[in-house]
């Protein structure tokens, strides 16, 4: 997908957008950038990001993607009094 348009629809380079979340060289640092990453990673079939950051409570043993579902887009409405996400050491 090197080059090309990033699934989410960010209007951004996929290497530029969502690539480095889930090739686990960064992490999303807002919710929205979360959101967008998981819809990339459901339209590139990338089910162990998805199981990755799935909340454990909720998240199923297993996920199988059906091969050449084809996602149509992802429309963000609107966001509010988004922060950056901070890592805590410990």
């Amino acid at each position: 997908m090197s080059g090309s348009d990033c699934p989410c629809g960010s209007g951004r380079p996929f290497d530029d957008c969502c690539d480095p979340h889930l090739s686990g060289q960064t992490i999303p640092p807002t919710a929205e950038a979360l959101m967008r990453s998981r819809y990339s990673a459901f339209a590139t079939e990338q089910a162990d990001y998805l199981l990755a950051t799935w909340h454990p409570t909720t998240r199923p043993a297993t996920l199988t993607l059906e091969p050449g579902l084809r996602w149509l887009g992802l429309k963000i409405l609107s966001t509010e009094a988004g922060v950056r996400l901070i890592r805590r050491a410990g």
